[in-house]
Order: structure tokens, then C-alpha cells, then sequence
């Protein structure tokens, strides 16, 4: 039941509800993510990054709802990071992350990116239940920890990657 949505790459008037969405999305999450959010850096920046190496960053919309983001973060001119997969939590359920991933991953398929890989916490099951039905093979778990506040922090992580074929 995804219809009536529009998946397309974000411009300038997207940014605003693309990071209300983040922001909401993040803080729903503490055991699967970090919780300052200047450690993830601004959205618009990265984006403009992204474009530079050949990624970039998708929104999704019901109507004029933004209810999906996802970013393609080129690793290499080879590997390209699916990140920033996040669907508000009252249009989860519907295949719409499904469909912004298989989204995406066409996008990164197009510009010739021969891998797609991303990182999980492993408190995320629905997220990688999805990744794996979509083809995405394990390729590490460990636990990731960084300094945020001048605190540990550490999250057992699920390495991911997906072969892209030509």
C-alpha cells in the first residue's frame, strides 16, 4: 500500500522536514543510535558531498509529507555506503523502506557502483530482516564505540554488503 508515494533526490526546500524526520527518527532509536546529533553532521553538507562522488540523498513524500530518507555515500569509486535509512514510524510496515532502498540501490547500480554496503546495530531486526531479504550478505559484526560528550558509547554492529551486477 505505497502508491501514492514520491521518491526523488532532496532539493533545497526538502532539508527542513528531511531533518525534522531525522532528528524524530534518531532520538526514537537510543540503544541503535548515537544521540548527539551533531556527531552525524549536517544533512545538507553530506549531501552536497555525496553529489560530489556521485551519491546523494532521496526523500520520501505522501503528498506533501516528508515520511523517508536514505542517503548513497560513495566509500570509493567501487563502494557505495547505503546510510541515513529512516521511515516515520507511522507509515512503517507499508514497504516503504523496501521501496527506497530497492530505490536506491538502482540509483547506485545506474552509476556504476559494483557494491552497496551499510552498517546496522544489531537492535535494528526489522531493518536488517529487510536488508537481508533485499540480498545483503553479513560481512562483520562488532562492536562499534566512539567518544560522544566526552563518554564512551558502543553499539554491536552488523557489517552488510551487496554485489551489484551489471
Amino acid at each position: 500500500m505505497n502508491g501514492d508515494i514520491t521518491i526523488r533526490g532532496v532539493s533545497e526546500g526538502d532539508f527542513a522536514g528531511l531533518c525534522e524526520l531525522y532528528c524524530r527518527s534518531v532520538r526514537c532509536n537510543p540503544e541503535g543510535f548515537i544521540q548527539d546529533l551533531d556527531f552525524h553532521g549536517c544533512l545538507r553538507a553530506k549531501t552536497g558531498q555525496w553529489r560530489d562522488l556521485g551519491g546523494d540523498m532521496f526523500v520520501g513524500y505522501a503528498g506533501q509529507e516528508v515520511i523517508a530518507i536514505g542517503g548513497l555515500a560513495p566509500e570509493s569509486d567501487t563502494h557505495v555506503e547505503l546510510c541515513k535509512l529512516h521511515v516515520d514510524p507511522s507509515y512503517q510496515g507499508r514497504g516503504i523502506g523496501r521501496m527506497l532502498t530497492e530505490h536506491m540501490i538502482s540509483v547506485a547500480r545506474h552509476k556504476g557502483f559494483s557494491q552497496v554496503v551499510l552498517h546496522v546495530t544489531a537492535t535494528q531486526k526489522a531493518a536488517i530482516n529487510l536488508y537481508k531479504s533485499l540480498g545483503f550478505q553479513p560481512q562483520k559484526r562488532k562492536v562499534f564505540s566512539t567518544s560522544v560528550y566526552n563518554r564512551t558509547v558502543s553499539f554491536d554492529t552488523l557489517y552488510m554488503y551487496l554485489p551489484l551486477s551489471a
